[in-house]
């Protein structure tokens, strides 16, 4: 369904930017070149992924934006040693308060594993497991972003090649030969403005991001390990000093 989609996305934005080919050149404005590079790359998206993966590629995209990786790393800081202190005290209670105070979700599926005494193998797999499944998002965003940036100068090119096989068709009027070259090149200008100026940072952003989350994830479960292996407090603390 995802390709069908997609193909008509593509089929409707080329025939929708035809209507408006053969306009005359007025600045770095064009309706041809806008319409054109606003819904092939999209199309082309549509076409390669599923729409489960786009939906995560968008949620990873906003993650990103919402990201504070600086504060996540001081309250994971925080909380965790307070937790590893109501634990090394026996006082499971105020262990369980600590962990609904974080608002991350893995950190208090672990938590409850250490409380429950589980096996320190069976939490680190839980943790791995639920790591993997939650950065998911910021690398299906990467991915995404970075095909739109690969698409976007390929489709300028082809917005081109259009223009140009526009302007040879009426070479007979010499007076339309610049205004027309100016708006074939026009697509290529809009294809690497929105390839280098928007999504190939976008899919760095996220990238950025991803392995940022995924640092503070890798501290959560060898905190949470150094609980279940009843590791002293002082090693915790040290391990969530920031760097």
């Amino acid at each position: 369904m995802h390709v069908l989609i997609g193909l008509l996305v593509v089929g409707g934005t080329f025939l929708l930017s035809l209507d408006y080919a053969g306009d005359d050149f007025d600045g770095f404005l064009n309706i041809y070149s806008a319409i054109l590079l606003a819904g092939m790359p999209i199309g082309l998206a549509v076409i390669s992924y599923r729409f489960s993966q786009l939906g995560a590629a968008l949620r990873g995209l906003g993650r990103a934006l919402r990201y504070q990786p600086t504060r996540e790393r001081e309250e994971l800081a925080r909380l965790m040693l307070e937790f590893g202190r109501a634990i090394r005290q026996e006082r499971a209670a105020d262990g369980l308060r600590v962990l609904e105070q974080s608002r991350d979700p893995i950190f208090k599926a672990l938590g409850q594993h250490v409380l429950q005494q589980s096996d320190p193998e069976e939490l680190e797999a839980d943790g791995m497991f639920l790591g993997r499944r939650d950065l998911m998002d910021y690398r299906q965003g990467e991915k995404l972003f970075a095909s739109l940036g690969d698409f976007a100068p390929a489709m300028g090119m082809v917005g081109t090649v259009i223009g140009l096989i526009e302007l040879l068709a009426n070479m007979r009027d010499f007076e339309k030969l610049g205004p027309g070259m100016a708006i074939a090149l026009l697509t290529t200008f809009y294809g690497l403005i929105l390839a280098h100026v928007v999504y190939l940072p976008l899919a760095r952003m996220i990238s950025e991001h991803g392995a940022l989350r995924a640092e503070n994830l890798n501290l959560t479960i060898e905190g949470m390990l150094k609980l279940a292996r009843r590791r002293p407090l002082h090693e915790l603390q040290k391990m969530t000093e920031a760097p």
